[in-house]
């Protein structure tokens, strides 16, 4: 191919079309190596346990209890973007097994697997996490957990209210810094308990009897009730039923 260049004519070489094909192929398989590759170091950042990893909308069961829930989760994901900029979380509670944890880890996954940094663990497995970083690194090790939590574009935290509670009521304090640096770094949430929303009032408020965590956390999370069947129980009566299969 002949150019023009400062006047003078030179001959460049063309990629022929076969080679330019090639050339865009291993492009776009280089590219979606990167991105499994940002999606793993994610998934490692995000804290979720391993069995949480498998929860994601394709495996969802839709009922009549939970289809309004599945399209909001859906919806939620599809505008995460204004979500993010509107701060828009959630409060999921109600009683154990009605699907809260595993809707939650659903929106989760799905953001995940669009690039976008969350952290999903659960109350319990975050408190034992700062107080093992303690024998670690002392105080230190709180802070550097927390400013993880406040860097996550989303911080999913299950089961709030089963943390066990000390004397000293060290975990509201963890649990009140975790929020606070939520609300000001104005990054959303998404909650589950299986408390009711008085029974989470009462587990969040201060020795100084001042509600200030839970007053904060629905001005952050919406508060929604979700019901149901427990799936637990669901689950060991149909495999009650096998057994009374094999027996007879």
């Amino acid at each position: 191919m002949i150019i023009e260049f400062l006047g003078e004519k030179r001959r460049v070489p063309v990629m022929c079309k076969c080679r330019s094909e090639e050339y865009e192929k291993e492009k776009e398989r280089e590219k979606q190596l990167e991105k499994q590759r940002r999606l793993e170091r994610l998934r490692n950042y995000s804290l979720m346990d391993r069995d949480f990893e498998k929860c994601n909308f394709e495996n969802f069961i839709v009922d009549e209890n939970n289809r309004k829930l599945h399209h909001l989760a859906q919806a939620y994901c599809n505008q995460w973007h204004e979500m993010k900029k509107e701060s828009m979380g959630f409060l999921f509670w109600g009683s154990p097994g009605t699907g809260k944890s595993y809707l939650s880890f659903c929106i989760a996954n799905k953001l995940l697997e669009q690039l976008t940094p969350v952290i999903a663990i659960s109350t319990i497995a975050l408190i034992n996490k700062i107080y093992e970083s303690y024998g670690k690194y002392g105080e230190e090790g709180e802070v550097q957990i927390i400013n993880a939590l406040n860097n996550a574009d989303l911080l999913v935290l299950d089961d709030l209210g089963a943390e066990h509670e000390s004397k000293s009521g060290k975990e509201k304090q963890i649990i009140y810094s975790i929020i606070d640096g939520r609300i000001r770094n104005k990054k959303p949430m998404i909650i589950t308990t299986n408390l009711t929303l008085n029974q989470l009032k009462q587990k969040l408020t201060g020795s100084d009897g001042v509600t200030r965590s839970y007053d904060r956390l629905v001005a952050m999370c919406t508060p929604i009730q979700v019901q149901g069947q427990s799936r637990r129980v669901q689950e060991a009566k149909r495999k009650q039923e096998i057994v009374a299969r094999l027996l007879q």
